[in-house]
């Protein structure tokens, strides 16, 4: 008795063992095998700029047994949590084109090498699955989220999508990745970009933490490079919004100057001295021709008075002869 239980106790360890090998196993639920590689294919995704598609890269393919079961080995995985697809091919390009509408013959997920994901026997293709991995479960959160927004109609608000997408990604989504997943969803509606110029803060402290943490460099270089572009923008609309400040300013500071001048010139100007009425008398009888001695005839009063009112006269009116009081009449 006591050997039999030492057997099964080595056989459930071995058991655990073998599977914990595995980060991803499970079955495929095939309709029509003959019209399906008996193959299961592991690709790594790369999140890509302005494209609703995915980059694969094919890392791995597991055979099919006649159960429909495969498996794919914790080595192929990174300890870093990375999104994958798995995905099963038509045999011919004709049954493809046929096949690519009517059934999903992929599944996509978060995982590291030491989370694991088991695909359980169901009605689909890649039917319900289990995971241990936080990400990939916060993800399906998203994707539920997501699936109100799937059949989008003609009253589509882009504006309150926004708003409520990125507060779903700001304040329910915990894990990194997730929240770049729900990001990149913004940039497939054409709406990131709009967006990151409006809240250029919010992005770049994003991109700053994304830097800081574990994750691939690769996974938010699309992220990055379209913030770059972004900030260059930013920067160079900000550029020209200073230049065109600085004109107007230096404008206006010439113009204060100008008007400065005009007002210490006007105010350094000698006043004009009003001409008394005998003054004033003399000036235009000077003006019509007369002479001094015909002037003091005229006013009876004389020659030297006349003199002397023309002194003044010339005084007050900033001139010094006959020739430039004609000039000023």
């Amino acid at each position: 008795m006591k050997n039999q239980n030492s057997i099964f106790i080595f056989l459930f360890l071995l058991n655990i063992n073998v599977f914990s090998q595995n980060c991803v196993s499970g079955y495929v639920h095939i309709e029509h095998p003959e019209e399906w590689e008996q193959q299961v294919y592991l690709s790594k995704i790369q999140l890509e700029e302005n494209t609703n598609t995915y980059h694969t890269t094919t890392i791995a393919a597991a055979s099919l047994t006649e159960k429909g079961f495969f498996a794919f080995d914790q080595d192929l995985f990174t300890s870093k949590e990375h999104i994958y697809k798995i995905q099963l091919n038509p045999i011919s390009v004709e049954e493809k084109n046929k096949l690519s509408n009517k059934v999903k013959n992929f599944q996509l997920f978060i995982l590291s090498k030491k989370d694991t994901i088991h695909f359980t026997k169901g009605e689909t293709m890649f039917g319900e699955y289990i995971t241990s991995s936080s990400a990939d479960l916060e993800w399906q959160k998203l994707k539920k989220f997501e699936a109100q927004y799937e059949n989008l109609t003609d009253d589509f608000d882009p504006k309150q999508y926004l708003i409520e997408t990125k507060g779903y990604v700001k304040d329910s989504l915990q894990i990194l990745l997730v929240k770049l997943i729900g990001i990149k969803k913004l940039d497939d509606q054409n709406l990131l970009e709009k967006d990151a110029k409006a809240n250029p803060e919010y992005y770049l402290s994003f991109l700053k933490e994304l830097k800081s943490s574990e994750l691939d460099p690769s996974t938010y270089a699309y992220l990055e490079n379209k913030l770059n572009f972004i900030t260059r923008e930013i920067v160079s609309h900000k550029y020209k919004i200073s230049l065109w400040v600085n004109g107007v300013a230096f404008f206006v500071i010439v113009l204060l100057i100008l008007l400065t001048i005009k007002s210490w010139r006007k105010s350094r100007a000698p006043k004009a001295i009003p001409l008394s009425k005998q003054e004033k008398a003399i000036k235009n009888l000077i003006i019509s021709g007369k002479s001094n001695k015909e002037i003091a005839n005229e006013l009876f009063i004389s020659l030297s008075t006349v003199k002397t009112h023309i002194t003044n006269i010339y005084s007050k009116l900033n001139i010094s002869s006959r020739q430039d009081l004609l000039l000023k009449k």
